[in-house]
């Protein structure tokens, strides 16, 4: 495979088209550039500087240990250039929809005039006329500090970073064969972030102090069974067993199936539940949503069946 890097007169540092691994010469120059990979990594290294046709040398590929494991990446021009390659090689066409930003409220917004971040970017590549949407998230890929708190690029530029991070997805996605196991610098930067300790729907970067203090314990939440209890008391029988016996709950669904009307569900669905407790509901709500359909305009309902629990 012939690259843009391979010359015919290059120095010690040129990819040559027949080469099969790095040089001493060059592993030399990659260590003092801060590359000091095992030669296994290594290995993988050069053979994506060869099927890429970027040449590590001039910044365009290259390797970062990130937590103990090494990350072959580049920037998002580097993307784009591979895809033009690849798409000029096979005589396809490549293209772009409009990209895309999310509000809070869920619009999706073609310009970003806010201060604020964007909830997420969208970019759909078109690569011979099959479109390829990807959406990234800003609390997934926005790089921060150690304190939780954005870094200078992501701060100053949140719909920028996080739309070339959606665009390397959607690349990937259109590209498999040309970029699987490449990443771009932008949406590894998240690889960096300080731990998330919370781990709800909107996650939280806080810093580490914050995470080394204890949190009290928090309040006892009524449980189902506490319901169970109160209801049992409104009836003037003993709690339900936190673990009602499954032949109970069978023997009483059975009866439940059996009830002709509301009222004599209700009845039942009474005597159930101060055995059984909320495992006999199920078997009620089927019963009665039966009971209601099978019910005609000139045919009344006989009672209207109420939730003791609530």
């Amino acid at each position: 495979m012939s690259t843009d890097i391979t010359t015919t007169h290059g120095t010690d540092l040129t990819i040559a088209e027949d080469q099969i691994a790095f040089t001493p010469q060059q592993e030399a120059a990659l260590r003092h550039a801060g590359v000091n990979a095992p030669a296994a990594d290594l290995a993988v290294f050069f053979h994506q500087c060869k099927r890429t046709g970027l040449d590590p040398f001039a910044r365009q590929i290259y390797m970062i240990a990130r937590q103990g494991k090494q990350t072959i990446q580049t920037g998002i021009d580097g993307f784009r250039l591979i895809a033009r390659r690849a798409t000029d090689a096979t005589n396809g066409t490549l293209g772009y929809k409009p990209t895309l930003w999310m509000t809070d409220q869920g619009q999706w917004l073609e310009v970003w005039p806010f201060d604020t971040a964007p909830v997420a970017a969208k970019v759909t590549v078109i690569r011979n006329g099959g479109e390829f949407p990807a959406i990234a998230m800003f609390r997934e890929y926005a790089g921060r500090k150690r304190d939780g708190s954005l870094t200078q690029m992501w701060d100053n530029r949140k719909a920028g970073m996080l739309a070339k991070c959606a665009e390397a997805l959607a690349l990937r996605m259109a590209f498999p064969q040309d970029l699987s196991g490449l990443y771009t610098a932008d949406e590894m930067q998240q690889a960096d972030n300080p731990q998330v300790i919370d781990h709800g729907p909107q996650q939280h970067h806080r810093p580490q102090q914050a995470r080394q203090e204890p949190r009290p314990a928090p309040a006892q939440e009524p449980s189902r069974q506490s319901a169970t209890d109160r209801l049992a008391a409104q009836l003037g029988a003993t709690p339900a067993p936190a673990q009602p016996d499954p032949a109970k709950i069978t023997e009483w669904s059975a009866i439940i199936a059996a009830t002709d009307t509301l009222e004599d569900l209700q009845q039942v669905y009474h005597d159930a539940y101060k055995e059984v407790g909320d495992a006999i509901i199920p078997a009620k709500d089927q019963r009665k949503a039966e009971l209601q359909s099978a019910a005609t305009d000139d045919q009344p309902i006989d009672a209207e069946l109420v939730d003791d629990a609530t």
